[in-house]
This record gives C-alpha cells, sequence and structure tokens, in this order.
C-alpha cells in the first residue's frame, strides 16, 4: 500500500495549540471557581453595616427571590459604568457595584442542558444546577462595595461573615493591592464575561499568605516571574466586572 507523507498544515497544529490553550484556561478556571465556593473567598463576608444603603436588586434575600425580576435581570447585560452610591460599613459614601446574573444564567442552562444526557443527569448536571443556583442567590445577597479608600465585600443577609480562611473583614485598601486579573483573560470584553476575579493585597497578616492557592502564587518560581507576594483571593464575577475594573483603575490599584 502507498502512504501519505505529504507533510500537514503548520496552520493547523498553530489552531489546535490554541485551541488546547483556551480549553485549559477554562477548565482552571472552573477549578479554581470550585476552589473558591469551597473555600469561602468571595462568599463568606463581613455583616452589612446598618447605614449601608442596597440597591433594589441586593436587597432580595435567597429566601425570596422575585421571579420576574429574576428574569429582567438574566435578561440584561450589565455593561454600562453607571453605579449606584451609597455607604461602606466605615460610614463613608461609595459606590456599589451593580450585580451582573450572566455567570449565574451560564451555570443555570449549562446544568438543565446537561440533566437531559442520559450519562450526565445523575453526575455532572446536578453540580452545575446547584453552582448556578448558589451562583443566583449569592448575586442577590452580596454587594461589591468601592469607597474612597477601599474595597469591600458584604452581605445583605443577616448571618455572621468573617471571612473563614483568613479571618477579620473583607475589606482592603485599594493600597494594599499588588495585582489583580479577571479569568478567564479576555472574557470580561466578552458577551460572556469572566467567570472569576482574582486579586492580592498585603494587608492580610504574610502569616497566612501562603495558605491554599497562594502557595503556587508566592512560590519562588511565581516570583522570579515577576509576581508581588501577598494574600490571595478569588471570588466568582457575580459583579458588573467592567465597572469593578473601571474603578479599581481609577482608585489606582496595582496591576502586573
Amino acid at each position: 500500500g502507498q502512504h501519505d507523507n505529504t507533510p500537514s498544515d503548520p496552520r493547523n497544529t498553530t489552531n489546535k495549540m490554541m485551541d488546547t490553550r483556551k480549553t485549559r484556561g477554562i477548565f482552571t478556571a472552573l477549578l479554581l471557581l470550585v476552589a473558591a465556593v469551597s473555600t469561602g473567598h468571595g462568599f463568606v463576608v463581613a455583616n452589612q453595616s446598618p447605614l449601608a444603603k442596597s440597591s433594589p436588586a441586593s436587597s432580595s434575600s435567597s429566601s425570596s427571590l422575585p421571579l420576574p425580576h429574576v428574569k429582567k435581570m438574566l435578561e440584561s447585560t450589565p455593561t454600562a459604568l453607571l453605579a449606584s452610591s451609597g455607604v461602606s460599613s466605615t460610614g463613608d459614601e461609595a459606590i456599589i457595584i451593580d450585580p451582573d446574573f450572566r455567570l449565574a444564567g451560564i451555570f443555570l442552562t449549562g446544568g438543565l442542558l446537561l440533566d437531559q444526557l442520559p450519562i450526565l443527569k445523575f453526575s455532572l448536571g446536578p453540580i452545575i444546577t446547584l453552582l448556578g443556583v448558589l451562583f443566583l442567590v449569592q448575586t442577590f445577597r452580596l454587594k461589591f462595595v468601592c469607597d474612597s479608600t477601599a474595597f469591600e465585600l458584604q452581605n445583605t443577609s443577616q448571618e455572621s461573615g468573617e471571612n473563614i480562611l483568613v479571618g477579620g473583614a473583607n475589606r482592603w485598601t485599594y493600597s494594599s493591592f499588588v495585582n489583580y486579573e479577571f479569568f478567564p483573560k479576555g472574557w470580561i470584553d466578552q458577551p460572556q464575561g469572566p467567570i472569576l476575579v482574582y486579586f492580592k493585597e498585603t494587608q492580610t497578616p504574610s502569616s497566612t499568605w501562603n495558605d491554599g492557592p497562594g502557595k503556587a502564587a508566592n512560590s519562588d518560581e511565581a516570583l522570579a516571574k515577576g509576581a508581588k507576594p501577598g494574600q490571595v483571593h478569588f471570588f466568582p464575577a457575580l459583579c458588573n466586572c467592567q465597572q469593578l475594573r473601571a474603578e479599581w483603575e481609577r482608585r489606582g490599584c496595582t496591576k502586573l
């Protein structure tokens, strides 16, 4: 028999490599997302101050979710950089970042579709659906607040809210930021939006910097590549990330 010795097109090889990297990036972001949920980063937050003013979207509790309002929010794509005003836990005038229901909508839709497949309906489907429900509830409950000196996560529920991983209130000064990013990279300017928000700060005591994902983020290899040491934080993209990015840029947060 004859063998085809025609060399493969280099462009096809390059495209396959790009697709592999893109798939790997998405998978990594999903793993970090699950880690963020399991560790409490971005979910266990400080109690809302009595002075805090919540917007109609964020004032709803997880025990009573108005379905028409949810549908309206899911149909809209919050890209405007105009924020609602409020008060931080310190009593300062603050900007409250708009909630973004796209991540919850994507996971709920994906979960419902996976639930229709015989192989996945009892494994991956329910997990994705439950994550979607969790993201929906937390989008209502969490407030992302930027005042004149710090970024803060507030919980509109009445539950206790100290950060279970590193302790203390979920409030970090802009001057303590050493880096931030939105993952997967580039998705913040795409219609679907990012999955994860990441930032690193030096306000948290250094004794906890190497806990969890901080071990890799503060390794000798990472520092040799230009990373700055600090406490790593991840949370799901449950707010308008374009708006959050604009606020962090306006406040002078360091980004590598």
